[in-house]
């Protein structure tokens, strides 16, 4: 993965971030995350036999999405497992609004050509929202939002997102590891078009 799908990295940030696509609010951050889920889905249900072909498919994954069908699936999946149903009807119920918020700056100007999502899950962990050994307990309400991706371009000391932690004392380790995971050069670079490459069958 060259950059995070959508805008949301973090247990709770990316969980709010998916229902809000259930929802049908989608925007410009986070269209690769809906095609791609739409992808997915699709060839799910053509493989299980349910469409015969990938286009019949991807319009009944649309359809379920649009007609609020797969909002309410998700609905009954929380409910059954003893979850707060309400978030289907305001996802921001699973934001921590005690978390600290910290902006990561760019440190020079020019255009966004690369991010290392590997590099900015590893600055999630740092503060808490992934696990270093398997005793270690994880938060899941922390995590990072993305302002910027490929293509886009900043300004020094514009903001690259938003960090979300416990303490603003112990995130400058993951501040330093997300700015460098953005690798800004002097020319726009050349945008992939295509979100799926390669499809590896058996």
């Amino acid at each position: 993965m060259n950059q995070p799908l959508g805008r949301a990295v973090g247990n709770a940030l990316e969980t709010r971030e998916c229902i809000e696509l259930l929802r049908g609010e989608v925007n410009e951050g986070t269209q690769s995350l809906l095609d791609l889920s739409i992808e997915l889905a699709a060839r799910m249900v053509a493989l299980s036999g349910v469409e015969a072909t990938l286009d019949e498919a991807r319009r009944r994954i649309r359809h379920a999405l649009h007609s609020g069908a797969a909002l309410e699936c998700f609905r009954a999946c929380v409910e059954a497992q003893g979850g707060d149903a309400r978030v289907c009807d305001d996802p921001d119920l699973l934001f921590d609004s005690t978390l600290q918020e910290v902006n990561v700056k760019a440190t020079r100007a020019g255009f966004v050509g690369k991010i290392d999502a590997a590099e900015i899950g590893r600055a999630v962990s740092c503060v808490g929202g992934g696990r270093a050994r398997m005793e270690d307990a994880i938060d899941p309400s922390v995590g990072f939002i993305t302002a910027k991706k490929i293509g886009d371009e900043v300004k020094a000391g514009e903001s690259l997102g938003l960090l979300y932690c416990r303490r603003s004392t112990e995130c400058a380790d993951a501040v330093r590891r997300i700015a460098s995971a953005y690798d800004i050069g002097d020319a726009p670079p050349a945008i992939q078009t295509t979100l799926v490459k390669e499809v590896i069958t058996a």
